[in-house]
């Protein structure tokens, strides 16, 4: 009797680890892989990756964009604009590169709002040394102007896409009256871009 017994707990801690390891297995392959970085200018870094929690597979596919502090200084990004003391914020000062399978490139710029009636301040992001900070990017909210397409359609085929972001400061007339004190700081300027990646757009 003992001797059963003692099968019987050698029988489930064998099956308790053998779903341990399953149950890790299968966690590790959910999560999502570590973005890759493009080259760091002036302290600052971009990824884009697929976002595979919003249906990679979309003929709209979805993405995200991060951009964090590689330097040693802390940074404040001019990111874009905002209205109505910051309920709608749009951070225009990132553009994507969108390239297809015939090496065919457009530049696409997010959509601002179809009007203005109160107030717009500047989208204003501070990011300490080591931190990041991610976009969420929807090719339905974006543009290209040079091809005047108002609405992004991608037909069957392979993509490349990468974005850039372009920081500059805000001059003493551009700030708002009580803002004024944006003048004088000091915003990261330059450009830098991130890494490319491919993506696949089934058909219908």
């Amino acid at each position: 009797m003992k001797l059963a017994t003692t099968r019987i707990a050698i029988t489930l801690c064998g099956i308790f680890i053998a779903n341990f390891l399953s149950l890790g297995a299968s966690s590790a392959a959910q999560q999502p892989r570590a973005p890759e970085w493009g080259v760091p200018v002036n302290g600052i870094q971009m990824a884009i990756h697929l976002d595979r929690t919003r249906g990679a597979q979309s003929r709209t596919p979805k993405f995200t964009v991060e951009l964090r502090n590689a330097g040693e200084r802390d940074i404040v990004l001019n990111l874009g604009s905002m209205l109505a003391n910051g309920k709608s914020q749009y951070p225009s000062a990132v553009v994507l590169t969108l390239t297809d399978s015939q090496g065919k490139s457009r530049r696409l710029e997010l959509r601002g709002p179809a009007g203005v009636a109160g107030r717009v301040d500047q989208l204003v992001l501070p990011i300490p040394v080591g931190a990041r900070f991610a976009i969420r990017v929807d090719l339905r909210n974006y543009w290209a102007p040079v091809t005047e397409e108002f609405e992004i359609k991608l037909e069957r085929g392979t993509y490349s896409i990468e974005a850039q972001l372009t920081g500059k400061g805000i001059s003493y007339d551009d700030a708002n009256l009580d803002m004024k004190g944006l003048s004088v700081m000091p915003f990261w300027q330059g450009t830098v871009a991130s890494n490319r990646i491919r993506f696949q757009v089934p058909s219908r």
